[in-house]
């Protein structure tokens, strides 16, 4: 969780100030970097579509073996 956080910290550091480095070329007002840089930065830290933070698989279960005795409702006893 703490990787996520610096790297969304750091998505919004780079995006809002490079947008602001072009906004002072072009004349754009600098809430609009901060704006984007806070949409990037929220976008890499809730990562909706799994791209930057892969979700684990869950382990699958044991396949049964053939030998193994079929399973019932029922208890069955030897005797």
């Amino acid at each position: 969780m703490l990787k996520r956080i610096a790297s969304a910290t750091l998505w919004f550091i780079a995006v809002g100030w490079g947008f602001n480095l072009l906004g002072l070329i072009t004349g754009t007002p600098p809430i609009m970097g901060i704006a984007l840089g806070a949409a990037v930065g929220v976008f890499v830290g809730t990562d909706p579509m799994h791209l930057f933070w892969p979700v684990k698989a869950p382990a699958a279960a044991p396949a049964p073996s053939r030998d193994a005795a079929p399973v019932t409702g029922v208890m069955q006893t030897q005797g």
